[in-house]
């Protein structure tokens, strides 16, 4: 492919469960806000964050990931990298704006010496994300950290690809990047679910705004089925999903969104790489049956395409395969669109290539 630097272009870089994506995206000459994907490419093997950095560096998934990106080379001047919940650590911590910020380095702190006692929470880049929710929540912030081994490896892509690196995020904000741009007419509260590697991420949002936010622990069984899908078939995946209750978790988080919110979610976009055909069928049944003895208008069930209004310069191949699997690649695409909601960086601990964002 060519080389040629276009000041518009961003590498796109997403640690999935299952692969490492890359895709190039770059605006359109001929719009305002418009974007054309002209490069997307997958590794066979996913990197395994619970690793030692080094042990990463020599994996098989690593390697591949050079071999995938070292041709991209001089190619683009910024580099985005994101990647999968499972490897961030988030939770809900209490903010205002009247805090200062060694208040939220504290509360972050707290948080870390909790769940993360082994570890000292100054080798994690802390974001925080405020949620601007009704009544329940109006003063409360998601906190996101990520170990160092994830910006190492983050600072080794900008790097090999001779770009800068605009930024690090994870699934759930760069699928809120990308709904709202491919669906602008979505005006009111949504919801996003991302079914990944046994967990189920959930965020709530109305346009630019995140409102509220929430992660649930699939059980072993549902989890199993989700990852062996390939292997069991759609009917028997649909009867065993039936039975482990997929259905029912979605309708029940999404009860408990509302709730939070005190507003009727309108509708709700999936995507991840568990979200099989036989998954989003059992969640559309199951919420059919249930809305049915309702008189409220139901919550419309979608599966979220970052392509949507984007063009492509990818061939008719390429371009099949996007359409199939689009609900995977949302966080690959979406963290390469400006963000919605910017977060605010806590930490020191910043990739040497990481220089443009705001940090407190």
């Amino acid at each position: 492919m060519s080389t040629r630097i276009m000041t518009s272009s961003v590498a796109s870089v997403y640690f999935d469960s299952y692969r490492s994506y890359c895709a190039i995206v770059e605006g359109s000459t001929e719009e305002v806000d418009s974007y054309v994907v002209r490069h997307l490419d997958a590794t066979a093997h996913p990197l395994d964050f619970t690793r030692p950095l080094e042990e990463i560096m020599r994996s098989v998934g690593f390697q591949e990931l050079v071999e995938m990106l070292s041709p991209l080379a001089g190619s683009v001047r910024q580099c985005v990298v994101s990647t999968t919940m499972e490897n961030a650590l988030t939770h809900q911590i209490p903010y205002s704006n009247t805090l200062t910020t060694d208040e939220l380095r504290r509360l972050v702190r707290l948080e870390a010496s909790v769940h993360l006692p082994a570890h000292d929470a100054g080798q994690f880049l802390a974001t925080i994300y405020p949620l601007y929710g009704f009544a329940a929540n109006p003063f409360m912030a998601m906190s996101v950290m990520l170990s160092t081994t994830i910006t190492s490896v983050a600072d080794q892509i900008s790097h090999l690809l001779r770009a800068d690196l605009q930024r690090l995020s994870v699934a759930q904000t760069a699928a809120h990047d990308a709904l709202r741009y491919n669906y602008p007419e979505e005006r009111g509260i949504v919801a996003l679910l991302g079914l990944q590697r046994g967990f189920v991420d959930v965020s709530i949002v109305r346009s630019s705004v995140l409102l509220h936010t929430m992660t649930l622990c699939l059980e072993s069984e549902l989890s199993e089925v989700l990852h062996e899908a390939a292997e069991i078939g759609y009917d028997e995946e649909k009867q065993s999903l039936e039975r482990t209750g997929l259905g029912k978790l979605c309708f029940d988080a999404l009860q408990d969104a509302e709730e939070a919110v005190q507003a009727r979610i309108e509708t709700a976009y999936f995507f991840g790489a568990d979200l099989t055909k036989a998954a989003l069928d059992e969640i559309s049944a199951y919420f059919a049956d249930d809305r049915a003895t309702h008189t409220e208008q139901p919550t419309a069930l979608r599966r979220l395409n970052p392509f949507r209004r984007f063009a492509s310069r990818l061939d008719e191949r390429m371009n099949s395969y996007c359409a199939r699997v689009g609900h995977i690649l949302t966080p690959c695409i979406g963290a390469a669109l400006p963000e919605a909601t910017a977060g605010i960086i806590l930490s020191s601990h910043i990739p040497s290539s990481l220089t443009h964002r705001k940090t407190a």
